[in-house]
């Protein structure tokens, strides 16, 4: 539950761990997300690319993402955020995590 009552639903990620593809939640509820890095890797923040959420409180810092998004309507959703290597611009591949949220009334 988030502070006002709400359903909150935790995604927690880790180097290594399988993505979460897709959640269920209802209009009003949260998603709260923690991105960890791997050593040298360093997330984006955490964004809305389409659909009803909206970011309440968003950050980055030593390579962990943290972010809180509110389902503002029913619809479907995407959160996305891309990891890339910080010690070299030509060094291993760019890791995308994304993650669909389907929101019911």
């Amino acid at each position: 539950m988030s502070d006002d009552g709400s359903e909150r639903v935790e995604i927690i990620y880790r180097p290594g761990d399988p993505q979460s593809s897709r959640i269920q939640m209802r209009a009003g509820g949260e998603v709260a997300v923690t991105l960890y890095g791997a050593p040298a890797y360093g997330w984006t923040p955490v964004e809305v690319t389409s659909g009803p959420l909206t970011v309440i409180d968003a950050g980055v810092d030593e390579g962990t993402a943290r972010a809180i998004v509110r389902a503002t309507a029913p619809g479907e959703a995407e959160l996305r955020s891309t990891s890339s290597f910080r010690g070299d611009r030509f060094g291993p591949q760019t890791r995308l995590w994304r993650l669909t949220v389907h929101i019911d009334p």
